[in-house]
C-alpha cells in the first residue's frame, strides 16, 4: 500500500520530520506534549507500519447525497471495546493527526486485512440497531449503517 500524503479529503498530510520521540520515526516540531498513551500508540504504529481504522456512517436509501459521520475514527483494540474507550482513542488519534504524527485515511483500507473485529464488534452491532430503530420514523433519512474501512499511517 502506498501513502503519498493525500487522503482524498482535500488535505495534504505530508510532513517534514525533525523531532525524534523515540518511536523510530522523526517527527515535525512538536505542537504539544505527547502523553504516555500517545507515545505507546506511536510505538505500536511504528511496529506494525499501518493499522486498521474505520468510521461509522449513516446513509440514506432515499436521498442519494445524504451521508453523516456517526463515529470516527474508530480504532478497536478488542471486539467488545466500550463506546467510552473508543471515543477516548478517537480523540487521541485526532490529536496525533493534528500534531502531524499520523494520517487517518479512509481512501486506503489495508490490503488483505479482513476488518473482522470491526464487522463483528459489539459497538458496530449497537450502531446498526440504533440506525434500524430510527428507520420507521417520519422524515428520518439515515436508514443505512455503513462501515467505512481505512488505515492509520505514520507521517
Amino acid at each position: 500500500m502506498h501513502h503519498d500524503g493525500h487522503c482524498g479529503c482535500g488535505h495534504d498530510h505530508s510532513h517534514t520530520h525533525t523531532h525524534d520521540c523515540g518511536c523510530g520515526y522523526e517527527h515535525g516540531p512538536a505542537q504539544g506534549e505527547l502523553t504516555p498513551a500517545m507515545e505507546d500508540f506511536l510505538h505500536h504504529l511504528h511496529h506494525h507500519h499501518f493499522l486498521p481504522v474505520a468510521r461509522f456512517l449513516v446513509e440514506s436509501s432515499v436521498e442519494e447525497d445524504f451521508c453523516a459521520v456517526a463515529l470516527a475514527p474508530v480504532y478497536l483494540r478488542a471486539p467488545d471495546e466500550s463506546m467510552e474507550s473508543v471515543k477516548e482513542t478517537a480523540a487521541m488519534l485526532l490529536e496525533l493527526e493534528k500534531m502531524g504524527y499520523l494520517t487517518l485515511d479512509y481512501d486506503y483500507p489495508l490490503d488483505r486485512y479482513s476488518y473482522k473485529e470491526y464487522k463483528e464488534s459489539e459497538l458496530y452491532a449497537y450502531f446498526c440497531r440504533t440506525v434500524a430503530e430510527g428507520t420507521g420514523r417520519a422524515g428520518f433519512l439515515g436508514d443505512r449503517p455503513v462501515l467505512e474501512l481505512g488505515s492509520i499511517a505514520p507521517t
